[in-house]
């Protein structure tokens, strides 16, 4: 993609201050889209900036000077032979649709004269050429056929005393026909200023979306394309240079700690033998929320990595918690350039310090199979409870053992809450498939079944739902560069705690709803299950052959969901529903309305935009060397074949895997088969007669089949025995 980034190219003017920062505005662009006043007319929006006081009138020397004499106003020449000229200056805020060029107006470069022309010849249906354009001078014509002989002319040429541009000669005269449809002047340079405050303001603004605007309004057709360059280049103006963003990196972790005392950053750099600095990863943690998790979180994190699919290449490690409602709290994050055990371990070693986790004692982790942040998590964490996901088990089972038994018996395994049941499922699979039964007891099954749980984290997940959720939260963001995506994650986090705070207050339980409702939902046959008590607070509880016991003055139950949740299971709440009692009052602590509250007690506070950051003495780095691959870049995931599970129906062909009729193999069709042709056994097949029309009776008969005549089953004859064993209906 050519170089759309420096304001001389792309020539669109804006107001003086973003003139001095230039593509340092980038950086506040997600501010900027908050900020941002409504606008009647979206679609031709108006640049704001503040007024020039310019002078609209200037004084020429005479005719020493060299100008045309034709061209000049001679006010009285006979005075000393001096003569006063006043020209106007051409405004560049006015509306496009305003501009018209004048003899004498004066430019500052030639860049903003061939606007005016172009805006001029859009708004009025006419087609123009630049015969010549370039540093001094520039001539346009008419670009109509030359039957209509059409005399519209602009002449121009660069005034080195007064350092303009100014319009020598116009004739301002058309004898074409106007043609609104003019698409040969709307370029992505006359697009991207149309729709640059438009994109500020909706960032997902679909190429397909800005055809239908440009058409409607402008009553031109664009293709495609010219409207993705055109997005592209108002998105560099927005976001900013990659240079620019990795050049303040230093600054804008500055500022981040000055506005958040107590906040962690780190930022680490790569010194290269060509002594040139390039970025290396970055780590964020603000203080708020640091203090929000030792409050009122549950000793759980979610670790997980993701990929950025932007211009800023390379991978963002997470940390997220959860809080009493069970939802999403963002701990940290960092951006790195790959996910390995190195970057993981500088990342848990920079959580550990700022939570103080003690290596990891009474705690667990959550994460996928990555090999690197295994080896990482048993160097900085020892003690720590490691729960592996399970959907990423799943996934790896499923590649070889597929189907919707082996996903049921699998995810009865997971969810086991008692060694006794899990051995019970496994042994299931063992029937089935003693490889599948071998295949997942070496996965390490204390790491991803409820059965092995620790109690007192009341958290019974067994997957990585939180850093999934998380990921997707932020997927737009990722697409952005460095300090873009920063921003928003920061604004995002910033809104989440006010929002959640306020919430909070309008609560009237106790007892966050996110744990009612689980509550609720562990209760779904609650009916079927009888309580006899034992004790003033023992019971057991019973359904046909099952049996549990429940304390609930130690708040126990023998399945060990209660244990393992903090939330009372079903038996738990038939035996307190049994003594009349409210089974919200033995929900755990961990989600009390107090917890939530003081988890968001606390805000991040806000960051001055990027015009008043305090420079850093410090090198400003490069971006990273880009690894690039083979190939077309994607930005879109991709998805393993378990993630299209029941997208279409049985009914439909459409998403089955493929059977060769060839080998009989799975996975490709006949006519890329490299196998040899496996040729069945062959099986007797049944001649079945077909209708034919009996030229004696003319009707159809049907033959090969025994039809009943005069209680005795008959068989038709052959081609020439037509009719006489045969039975016609309706004779």
């Amino acid at each position: 993609m050519e170089d759309v980034v420096d304001l001389d190219t792309i020539d669109i003017e804006l107001d003086d201050d973003f003139k001095k920062k230039e593509t340092r505005r980038c950086t506040d662009a997600f501010l900027n889209s908050l900020c941002d006043k409504e606008v009647d007319d979206i679609l031709i929006p108006e640049i704001e900036s503040e007024e020039k006081e310019l002078g609209t009138k200037s004084t020429h020397d005479s005719c020493d000077e060299e100008i045309d004499s034709k061209e000049i106003v001679n006010a009285s020449s006979e005075e000393d032979d001096q003569v006063t000229f006043n020209y106007s200056t051409h405004d560049p805020n006015i509306k496009w649709n305003k501009m018209r060029p004048e003899r004498g107006e004066r430019y500052e470069t030639p860049h903003q004269l061939k606007l005016c022309l172009t805006n001029y010849d859009i708004n009025n249906g006419y087609r123009i050429r630049f015969k010549k354009c370039d540093s001094v001078r520039l001539v346009a014509v008419c670009a109509s056929d030359e039957k209509f002989q059409c005399p519209f002319l602009v002449r121009a040429s660069w005034m080195s005393t007064e350092k303009s541009f100014q319009i020598k000669k116009i004739v301002d005269q058309h004898k074409c026909i106007r043609n609104y449809n003019n698409s040969k002047l709307i370029d992505p340079t006359w697009i991207a200023r149309q729709f640059l405050k438009e994109l500020i303001r909706k960032p997902n603004l679909k190429c397909k979306e800005m055809q239908g605007i440009i058409q409607s309004k402008f009553h031109c057709k664009v293709s495609w394309s010219k409207c993705y360059r055109a997005r592209c280049r108002a998105m560099s103006l927005i976001e900013g240079k990659l240079s620019d963003h990795y050049a303040r990196i230093w600054d804008y972790g500055h500022e981040l700690m000055r506005s958040n005392p107590g906040s962690t950053v780190k930022v680490c750099v790569t010194q290269n033998p060509d002594q040139t600095t390039t970025f290396h990863r970055m780590y964020i943690c603000f203080k708020a929320v640091k203090d929000g998790w030792k409050v009122g979180c549950r000793r759980v994190i979610g670790l997980d990595g993701s990929f950025l699919k932007g211009q800023c290449k390379g991978e963002m490690l997470t940390a997220i918690g959860r809080d009493a409602n069970n939802q999403v709290y963002p701990i940290a994050w960092a951006v790195v350039d790959i996910e390995n055990k190195p970057n993981w371990k500088w990342f848990l070693e920079l959580i550990e310090d700022d939570l103080g986790l003690d290596g990891g004692r009474g705690m667990c982790v959550i994460s996928d199979q990555h090999k690197g942040l295994l080896e990482a998590t048993k160097e900085i964490l020892p003690f720590v409870e490691h729960r592996q996901c399970a959907k990423h088990i799943y996934a790896n089972f499923r590649k070889v053992y597929s189907g919707v038994e082996f996903k049921n018996m699998f995810w009865a395994a997971a969810k086991s809450t008692v060694e006794g049941e899990f051995k019970l499922n496994m042994q299931k699979i063992k029937q089935i498939s003693p490889a599948a039964y071998e295949h997942l007891m070496g996965k390490e099954p204390n790491s991803w079944c409820r059965a092995f749980f620790g109690s007192g984290l009341a958290c019974e997940a067994v997957e990585n739902g939180m850093a999934e959720c998380f990921n997707a939260i932020i997927m737009e963001a990722r697409k952005k560069p460095l300090l873009t995506m920063l921003e928003e994650i920061r604004l995002y986090m910033m809104e989440r705690f006010f929002n959640l705070k306020e919430t909070a207050e309008k609560w009237d339980s106790q007892v966050c709803p996110g744990a009612i409702k689980k509550m609720e939902k562990f209760a779904q046959y609650i009916r079927s299950w009888y309580v006899h008590p034992s004790g003033l607070s023992a019971y057991e509880v019973r359904d046909g052959f099952e049996s549990y016991g429940v304390d609930l003055q130690g708040n126990f139950c023998t399945c060990r969901l209660w244990e393992v949740s903090g939330i009372p299971c079903v038996h738990a709440q038939a035996a307190i529903l049994y003594t009349q009692q409210d089974p919200v009052e033995f929900i755990s602590s961990w989600f009390s309305k107090d917890k939530f509250i003081a988890s968001y007690a606390s805000n991040i506070q806000p960051v001055n935009g990027s015009n008043l950051w305090v420079e850093t003495p410090y090198t400003k780095p490069l971006p990273p060397l880009e690894k690039r691959m083979p190939g077309r870049p994607s930005i879109k995931r991709k998805r393993h074949v378990s993630e299209y599970e029941d997208k279409y129906s049985q009914v439909s062909g459409k998403g089955r895997t493929v059977q060769c009729t060839n080998c009989l193999q799975k996975g490709h069709n006949k006519l890329s088969c490299k196998n040899p042709k496996v040729i069945p056994d062959p099986k007797p097949k049944k001649k079945m007669g077909r209708p034919r029309l009996d030229p004696d009776l003319n009707h159809w008969t049907k033959s090969g089949k025994g039809l009943k005549r005069g209680g005795r089953a008959t068989r038709g004859g052959g081609r020439g025995n037509r009719g006489e064993n045969s039975v016609g209906l309706g004779v």
